[in-house]
């Protein structure tokens, strides 16, 4: 059988003391850090990844997108990006320069936009709130690997 955790040891965890959840919406500025974190690419890991996944990718070439990404989503969790009952609204990815085994990859997440669209029907106001949030991956050189922006329709309940 194998392991189906997250090896945490690989990942150095930084960013605000604040999580973007204790933010009101109006505190909500283009450009807040939500913080990030930094993994080194090993080939166990790799192996691991690909084996799980069912990906014949082992790494040999580039390390497979997905697992960059679900390193991306593994901090947004975190960091509590994903703020509860917030539902997604899609992502937005733009692919760079792959990663290979050995590389330091640093995931770094902030506010890009907020939008708030405000619609009357039958003498009812409804007003949506939305969140865009910019995941950018570099490697240990800075060159870009991922840049991927997720949208979020924020709770009603959102302040």
């Amino acid at each position: 059988m194998i392991e189906q955790t997250f090896n945490t040891d690989l990942i150095t965890n930084f960013g605000p003391d604040t999580m973007l959840p204790d933010l009101k919406f109006a505190e909500m500025e283009s450009g807040w850090d939500c913080g990030g974190g930094t993994y080194t690419v090993t080939k166990e890991e790799v192996e691991k990844f690909a084996q799980l996944m069912g990906d014949a990718n082992t790494g040999s070439e580039n390390v497979p997108i997905g697992m960059i990404y679900i390193f991306g989503l593994r901090i947004c969790w975190d960091r509590k990006v994903f703020i509860d009952q917030a539902v997604r609204a899609g992502d937005k990815i733009t692919f760079f320069k792959p990663a290979k085994i050995g590389d330091t990859i640093t995931t770094k997440l902030s506010i890009a936009d907020k939008k708030e669209i405000t619609k009357e029907k039958d003498g009812k106001v409804k007003v949506t709130k939305f969140l865009y949030i910019n995941m950018e991956t570099l490697n240990q050189d800075g060159a870009k690997i991922t840049d991927i922006m997720m949208s979020f329709m924020l709770p009603k309940t959102m302040q």
